[in-house]
Order: structure tokens, then C-alpha cells, then sequence
């Protein structure tokens, strides 16, 4: 009977993964070439992960917690509850800027890749929508039909990747506050 992975490995194989990946991106990502970056082999990659496309979700799960983390310990660090609209300004000085591209090319990249294999990427696509409703929860936002969380994860995304595609900063920055001040509005702060 094979030994099971080591977790201690896993993990750091996934931590370079990610910052690989952020560096160079994913759409002609192959295993023997990341393995060799990692001065180890293709067989050892997939002895860890099962497969590319499992590799690729767990660096995406990676991303995703990392910023996690991030966004918990604003949403702690206020002296009083925090507004979703305070949040979408927050994360958008966040997001936009030149350091976070590499983080957002990457989160479009999977994602394009799960729209076309989406069996092969579960969750890329339907898990945002479940993390957005617990911001908007953790932001007092109440909205049965998650038609607020939705609204929320839709603009960021959509003026992410407008930012992505033109790199104009002002337009979409001027965008985003419109849509904060909005949200703001309707909310009553």
C-alpha cells in the first residue's frame, strides 16, 4: 500500500504553486515545467494533487484564502460595523491596484478555464456567489433572495475585468464609486 502524500509537502508545493502561477499564469501551464521550477518531477505533482485540473483548483482555493484573510481582518479592524459600501471602496484600492493584477488575471484565467471544463473545475464558478453572500452577511446586508450578493460579486467582477482588459484605472475607479455611493444610498448610511 503507497504512503500517503505529506501534508507539509502539499502545502508547500501548493504555496509555490501559487506564487508561480500569479508570476506566469495558467493558460499554458504544464506539469513537467512548474515541477522543474520546483526542482522536483511531474510524477511528484500529481502523487500530491491527483491532476493539472486539481492542482489548478487548489491554487485557485490558495488565492482565495490568502485574500480571505485579508478581508476577515478588515471587517475585525473597524471600531464599528463596517458598511458593504466601505468594504467595496476597501477592496477596490485593493484589487485595482498594480500589485493585485497578477491575483485578477489569475481568478480570470481559472475562470475561463472552468467555463469551458466545468466538470473538471467544480466550484470555480458557483463558489463566489457563496462567499460574497457570507461578505454580505458579515457587512449586516439581509437579503433573502441573495439578489444583493449577486448584484455585488457581478459589478466587482465585471469592473475587474473591464480594468483588466482597458487598464483605465480612472474610468473603472470613477465606476466603482458610483456603484459604492449607490449602494450606500439605498442602504440608508
Amino acid at each position: 500500500m503507497p504512503r500517503p502524500p505529506n501534508p507539509k509537502i502539499r502545502a508547500r508545493l501548493r504555496d509555490q504553486a501559487i506564487d508561480y502561477v500569479l508570476s506566469h499564469g495558467v493558460s499554458d501551464l504544464a506539469l513537467r515545467p512548474l515541477a522543474k521550477a520546483f526542482k522536483t518531477n511531474a510524477r511528484m505533482l500529481i502523487y500530491h494533487f491527483g491532476s493539472r485540473e486539481k492542482l489548478m483548483w487548489e491554487i485557485l482555493k490558495g488565492v482565495r484564502e490568502r485574500e480571505d484573510t485579508l478581508i476577515r481582518a478588515w471587517f475585525r479592524g473597524g471600531k464599528k460595523t463596517r458598511t458593504v459600501s466601505e468594504f467595496l471602496r476597501w477592496y477596490w484600492r485593493r484589487m485595482s491596484a498594480p500589485q493585485a493584477r497578477p491575483t485578477v488575471r489569475l481568478i480570470f484565467e481559472l475562470y475561463a478555464l472552468a467555463l469551458r471544463h466545468p466538470r473538471q473545475y467544480p466550484g470555480v464558478l458557483t463558489d463566489p456567489l457563496a462567499y460574497w453572500k457570507s461578505l454580505a452577511t458579515e457587512a449586516h446586508v439581509r437579503d433573502p433572495h441573495d439578489a444583493e450578493a449577486t448584484l455585488l460579486l457581478a459589478v466587482t467582477r465585471g469592473l475587474l475585468l473591464d480594468l483588466c482588459a482597458t487598464d483605465d484605472h480612472l474610468r473603472v475607479t470613477r465606476a466603482m464609486k458610483l456603484f459604492a455611493k449607490l449602494l450606500q444610498s439605498t442602504q440608508g448610511h
